[in-house]
């Protein structure tokens, strides 16, 4: 197998990397990098591609992740080219060119490398300067045979020798057949004696053993149950004196639980959830009184633009009505001039003289030259525009007048309304007293608790017993708390199974005493033993006689003060020489018949010894018992002294802690009764000062109070209500006179304004109507609808010298001039609908529609006026209903959190949520509180404890255990010295286990000594078989390796070493040496380090080829191999890496740039460079 391309696709600091490894002349490639150009990471991915990722791979996840680690190649493997992916994991870690798990692939990879894992690969095919050097380091070692260096080179172990060293140095550690202190096996038997020879000089008995044994057992348990209770007493210290620091805290807590718990089914709302009910409420009721003003408002505006008539037709036909008005006058003057005409058609002169007589007759003087008729015009003009004039004046006047009564209906509404009342102490109080909810509800509910809480504590003094008669009777007793009771029971039982352990055990000794002491004496009298007093007074008498005879025949002296012979009878003093013998022999006889009786002796004495025991045990049982039965008498005395306060005989403690646990249920039942009653007398005191508030407030604004005496809170808070909410509807009606009175002030101005422009054109009007008849030398003070008799007079006189022959045209013209205002009358008649007399003359006609034009032009006027406010006022309805959606929809978000949609409802939720808020934020602060006070114990632990413990009775619980802890230390004391006297006992007979312990030292000793053989046969077997192996290794490859080696060796010095051979050294071992062309032998260890490197390349190629002889083929990876090589050496390498890719395909790596350039000069075509 061979790579023919390597794809470094994610792998270290490569992307996409491809090196073509096709071969050349031969299979050699060199990969030069320089460092840090990822030189050695493309070696490293050959054996990572063939055998998969390891576990950890910092160094090829450079720049990416672990899932993302891919190297790709392409494989010539026998007749077949197969090209995949290695991938980073566990499993199926083989891909194909589409990035898909292959398990074809990954057999067919698995099958060509024939069993071949990475280390073998590594130890067999790799070869780097650090291998290089160890093997020649190895070869070099004095002790380095020709088996051990062939078996190096041919499996790429360069610590053959080393790992065989280690094993025999192992093996001799743990045994050899000389004993030595060093070696294992020797150790553990050394320790094996030393443990039968201790065993041998502290075994003693096992019945005397036991027996000891048990009594140091039963005082150390006796010690040991005292100091548990001592413990537990300064337990119980520690943790009344806990309870005391957190009652406090715990009572608080515990309320807080309690109101939380009737709290529990409130939902939880927002802090804000109350400002922002009350804001929204408050709007939706001013938004919606708006709205109904502001319809009513509309309705009256829409009433009134239902009565316009604006006559639209008309107001399009403006200019041509004014025009027509503007031309009546003319009209009506031509209707008399053609009468005029007609007549003056027969008799000018008497026409003109009936003109001057009509003026006469009018009060004119007739004027001697006639005026001009433009004069005449001007008058006849301003007569015409009198009437449009003295109309408008009229219309202003009028206009003024409707205003007036609009202002006067205006402030009879004010005085009606009157003045706005300050309804906000109303509302402050409305307001706190929806805040505190149903006042009577919680008293009811209060007084219902009260008459429970009675029937459950008359329920529970019926069924208690011993019975008490009440429950304040029962709370003014002062019994002990439950943990004294407790503590009583256990005083009792354990004085009690005191009383009864140590009776049986009385009795067990006295029968072990009379049985033992009845053996003792039957035995006794059948063996009839050598008394060792007898011996001992024998002997005494022996050394008096002997000191008798030092005296008298050895020192020569008399007898002195000093001497004692008192137990020499009178024979002995005469011849203490015949009594020193007849004693010695007396004593050996006796001496030699208690050795023969020995162990009857021995055991005589054991059970003497033993009846002693037995008896002092009986007597300590005796005594213990007398302790036992005193201390249960003064335990039931102090049970009944606990229970003198009691008017009834206490029963046993587990009756009376049961009967404290119902007191306790009682007593509590009683303060939640109490606590009740207080809480509904404080809410009755609290509902009638509001309701005093509530009537007050609602007297002060004018209420009537007569209904307000008797109702509920509640309904007078409703009442309060209404007030309120009439008031703000009184309020906004003020508001909105007011804007009424302002809006006709405005108009007024407007009005006035008008009149006065009315005014002024009507006095304009005057003067130019003086100036004009001044002209025609007129009164001016004639009526203006009557000017038209003197103009006309006038008029004639001056035209009737020419009129004459312009009579009949004029009278034509005149025709047709009214002929055209009638046409045009009647035009706009038609346009406009209007409806008209058709016997009126179109003049009158004209009129009627001038008229008609004023009033719609007022009709408009006030439409555009009164729309203009009914849009505002739309405008407003319209904000007010956003602002009532808006609070609406706040409202919603509220009942939607407090599931209810009822606002009363809502309300009360909110409430009952602020109040749930405090309480929990109350309640965190006091389990913060009891949490510190409690030395951090779990918080419930220490409620529970504080709630079953007696407050009261805290300091007397205190006393009571220093009490019983000094007791309890003098118990200890006592103990303690029975507990050491026992211990001395058992001291005595090799009481301190040391046989046991040495037992078990010799079991010990023989596992260790069976452990060392075995792994002595384990290492040294091994190191034999390495031995073995090399050997074997070596009598087969020799001749080859040295052959092949010798070859390359030559080429690799240049000539300086000719071929290699094989020597024995002075340990008879066959070495490898180095044989010069002048037959000189070098051994190894006189060769240079590089010389070294180049005899171990040389053994290892000549392995790789044997190797490459019977099995496949694979890559070779050799990585700066040259480095101790200088450049003829270097190039003779290349030369062999070249000769050796002919069989297989060989990678060589190298950051040096000079070996590239030395490869492609020497080899050539022989080589193929690649650059990374």
């Amino acid at each position: 197998m061979r790579f023919a391309e390597l794809q470094l696709l994610a792998y270290g600091h490569f992307t996409d990397r491809r090196l073509d490894l096709a071969p050349g002349d031969t299979d050699l490639h060199l990969i030069h990098g320089a460092n840090e150009a990822g030189k050695s990471t493309a070696r490293n991915a050959v054996a990572h591609f063939l055998f998969g990722f390891p576990l950890r791979a910092e160094r090829a996840a450079f720049i990416h992740n672990y899932r993302d680690l891919r190297i790709g190649a392409r494989l010539d493997m026998r007749d077949e080219t197969v090209e995949a992916v290695r991938k980073k994991g566990n499993k199926n870690t083989v891909l194909d060119s589409d990035g898909q798990a292959d398990a074809e692939r990954e057999a067919s990879l698995t099958r060509e490398l024939a069993g071949v894992d990475e280390t073998f690969f590594t130890r067999m095919f790799s070869l780097d300067h650090a291998a290089l050097r160890a093997g020649g380091q190895q070869l070099a070692a004095a002790d380095t045979g020709a088996d051990t260096a062939l078996i190096a080179a041919g499996s790429g172990l360069a610590d053959v020798a080393a790992a065989r060293t280690a094993l025999a140095a192992e093996a001799d550690a743990l045994w050899a057949p000389n004993r030595s202190k060093h070696r294992a096996y020797y150790q553990a038997a050394d320790r094996l004696a030393a443990a039968e020879a201790e065993i041998r000089e502290h075994a003693v008995t096992v019945g005397d053993w036991q027996r000891q044994r048990d009594a140091l057992a039963a005082a150390q348990a006796h010690y040991d149950e005292l100091t548990a209770r001592r413990a537990d007493l300064q337990r119980q210290y520690r943790e009344i004196e806990r309870i005391r620091r957190v009652a406090p805290p715990v009572r608080r807590y515990r309320e807080l639980s309690d109101a939380l718990a009737g709290l529990a089914d409130t939902p939880v709302m927002a802090p804000e959830a109350r400002e922002t009910f009350d804001t929204a409420r408050a709007a939706i009721h001013s938004a919606e009184a708006a709205e109904a003003d502001i319809n009513q408002r509309i309705a009256a505006i829409d009433e009134e633009l239902a009565g316009l008539i604006e006559a639209p037709a008309l107001r399009a036909q403006a200019e041509t009505v004014d025009r027509l008005a503007g031309r009546r006058a003319q009209i009506a003057e031509d209707r008399e001039r053609e009468a005029e005409l007609a007549r003056a058609h027969d008799a000018l002169t008497a026409d003109l003289e009936a003109a001057r007589e009509r003026l006469a007759t009018a009060g004119v003087i007739a004027p001697e030259h006639w005026p001009e008729p433009a004069a005449i015009d001007v008058v006849r003009r301003l007569a015409g525009h009198y009437g449009a004039l003295a109309q408008r004046q009229t219309h202003a006047a009028d206009d003024l007048a409707r205003l007036a009564e609009e202002e006067t209906t205006t402030r009879r509404e004010a005085e009606r309304l009157g003045h706005s009342r300050d309804t906000a102490a109303l509302a402050a109080w409305q307001a706190a007293a929806t805040r505190n909810g149903d006042l009577e509800l919680e008293a009811q509910r209060a007084h219902e608790t009260a008459a429970a809480q009675d029937r459950d504590i008359s329920r529970r003094l019926a069924d208690l017993v011993p019975s008490v008669a009440t429950a304040e009777a029962l709370a003014a007793m002062q019994p002990p708390d439950r943990a004294s009771v407790e503590a009583a029971e256990r005083d009792l039982a354990t004085a009690r199974q005191a009383c009864q352990r140590h009776a049986d055990h009385v009795a067990q000794l006295t029968d072990d005493v009379t049985r033992e002491r009845d053996a003792l004496a039957r035995r006794r009298a059948d063996t009839q033993l050598p008394d060792r007093q007898t011996l001992l007074t024998l002997r005494a008498h022996r050394d008096a006689a002997w000191r008798l005879v030092q005296r008298r025949y050895i020192e020569g002296r008399g007898a002195d003060l000093f001497d004692d012979e008192v137990d020499l009878d009178a024979t002995a003093r005469r011849d203490p020489v015949a009594a020193v013998a007849h004693l010695t022999d007396e004593a050996d006889t006796l001496a030699d018949a208690r050795f023969d009786a020995a162990t009857a002796i021995a055991a005589d004495a054991q059970s003497a010894r033993h009846l002693a025991e037995r008896e002092q045990a009986l007597a300590q049982g005796q005594a213990r018992l007398t302790a036992s039965e005193q201390t249960l008498a003064e335990h039931e005395a102090a049970w009944e002294h606990a229970w003198a306060d009691a008017d009834f005989a206490p029963g046993t403690p587990a009756t009376m802690r049961e009967w404290l646990a119902e007191r306790q249920q009682i007593l509590g039942a009683s303060a939640a009764r109490d606590d009740a009653l207080s809480r509904a007398t404080a809410l009755e005191r609290t509902i009638s000062c509001e309701h005093t508030a509530g009537q007050a407030h609602l007297t002060a604004l004018g209420v009537d109070d007569t209904p307000l005496a008797e109702p509920s809170l509640a309904a007078l808070v409703e009442r309060a209500r209404r007030v309120i909410a009439a008031e703000q509807r009184r309020d906004e009606s003020i508001e909105r006179v007011n804007t009424n009175a302002d809006q006709q002030a405005a108009r007024r101005r407007q009005l006035a304004t008008a009149q006065q422009d009315a005014d002024t054109r009507l006095a304009r009007w005057r003067d130019d109507w003086h100036a004009a008849m001044a002209r025609l030398a007129l009164d001016p003070d004639l009526p203006v609808d009557t000017i038209d008799t003197p103009l006309d007079a006038l008029a004639a006189g001056h035209a009737r010298a020419h009129e004459r022959a312009a009579n009949e045209r004029e009278q034509a013209d005149i025709r047709d001039r009214r002929r055209r205002f009638a046409d045009t009358v009647a035009e706009v008649v038609s346009a406009t609908g209007h409806v008209s007399n058709t016997q009126d003359m179109p003049e009158h006609t004209a009129a009627m529609l001038a008229d008609a034009l004023d009033a719609a032009r007022r009709a408009h006027q006030t439409r555009l006026t009164r729309e203009a406010d009914r849009e505002s006022d739309q405008e407003r309805a319209a904000a007010q209903a956003r602002t009532r959606q808006q609070a609406r929809a706040r409202l919603d978000e509220l009942a939607a959190q407090a599931a209810t949609a009822d606002l009363e409802a809502l309300d009360q939720i909110i409430t009952r949520a602020d109040r749930r808020r405090a309480a929990e934020r109350e309640q965190a602060e006091a389990q913060q509180a009891i949490a510190r006070q409690g030395d951090d114990k779990p918080v419930d632990a220490l409620i529970a404890a504080a709630e079953a413990s007696d407050a009261d009775t805290l300091a007397e619980q205190v006393d009571t255990l220093d009490t019983e802890l000094a007791d309890l230390e003098t118990r200890i004391g006592t103990a303690r010295d029975e507990r050491n006297a026992a211990h001395a006992a058992f001291d005595a007979i090799g009481g301190d286990e040391r046989a046991v312990i040495a037992a078990g030292a010799r079991q010990t000793a023989l596992a260790d000594m069976t452990r060392a053989a075995e792994r002595y046969l384990r290492t040294g077997l091994a190191a034999l078989l390495l031995k073995w192996a090399g050997q074997r290794y070596a009598l087969d490859k020799h001749a080859t390796l040295l052959a092949r080696s010798s070859t390359l060796i030559q080429r690799l010095t240049g000539g300086s070493l000719a071929h290699l051979t094989g020597e024995f050294d002075d340990n008879d071992e066959l070495a490898i040496v180095g044989v010069r062309a002048d037959g000189a032998h070098l051994p190894t260890t006189a060769m240079s380090e590089g010389t070294l490197d180049q005899l171990y390349l040389a053994l290892r190629v000549a392995a790789i080829e044997d190797y490459l002889t019977r099995a496949a083929p694979l890559p070779v990876i050799a990585d700066d191999l040259f480095i101790n090589f200088d450049d003829e050496r270097a190039l003779a390498g290349l030369d062999v890496l070249a000769q050796l890719s002919n069989q297989t395909q060989v990678l060589f790596f190298t950051h040096h740039a000079h070996l590239k350039d030395m490869a492609a000069e020497r080899l050539g075509d022989r080589v193929c460079i690649h650059e990374l």
